[in-house]
């Protein structure tokens, strides 16, 4: 019974608090829709301005990728024609590492 009489109690205080909300003077009202319009349009201004900066990047940034594709095949193509020049010109030079030893410390 405790409980019920505190739900009830909750309920009538939600109650007046809400009447007291509605009946809130015209100006109150007013500007509560103007300062939601605003926000509204405020919003809405943003996401076309999102919208619209996507659409221009897109291209560009497809335009970059497509042209770092090409750059890199022609790399490719360039290190592919070089090997087989290098293989065709000495087979076994090509795994020959040459060098000079500078300093060499004796144990």
């Amino acid at each position: 019974m405790f409980r019920s009489d505190a739900f009830r109690q909750q309920t009538q205080a939600w109650q007046q608090q809400f009447r007291q909300l509605q009946s809130a003077g015209l100006l109150q009202r007013v500007f509560a829709w103007i300062m939601l319009g605003l926000v509204m349009m405020l919003s809405l201004t943003l996401l076309v301005f999102v919208v619209l900066l996507s659409w221009i990047l897109i291209p560009l940034m497809l335009y970059r990728a497509r042209r770092q594709m090409r750059k890199a095949s022609e790399a490719g193509q360039q290190y592919q024609q070089f090997y087989r020049q290098q293989k065709q010109q000495s087979p076994h030079e090509a795994n020959i590492i040459e060098g000079e030893i500078v300093s060499r410390k004796e144990d």
